[in-house]
């Protein structure tokens, strides 16, 4: 009976592929937090852990200080 190795059948399947690199980042984010890793709670909004991943991908504005200099980021 022939086998078929899992990368060479998952690979270039965009779905399977971004859930895994999702995964990867998502532990990577619960080992440097020190939460509790569970691989169940990726893409479950109502899990704390997950909330906290998702608030720290979030892009934010560069802190400008008391007195911002740089016009290009002040809001007027």
């Amino acid at each position: 009976m022939a086998t078929i190795e899992p990368s060479v059948f998952y690979h270039g399947r965009r779905t399977v592929d971004q859930i895994f690199d999702d995964l990867d980042s998502y532990l990577d984010f619960c080992r440097f937090e020190l939460r509790e890793y569970n691989p169940a709670e990726l893409y479950r909004r109502d899990s704390a852990n997950y909330t906290a991943y998702l608030a720290s991908k979030r892009p934010r504005k560069p802190y400008l200080g008391n007195n911002p200099r740089n016009k290009k980021y002040q809001n007027s």
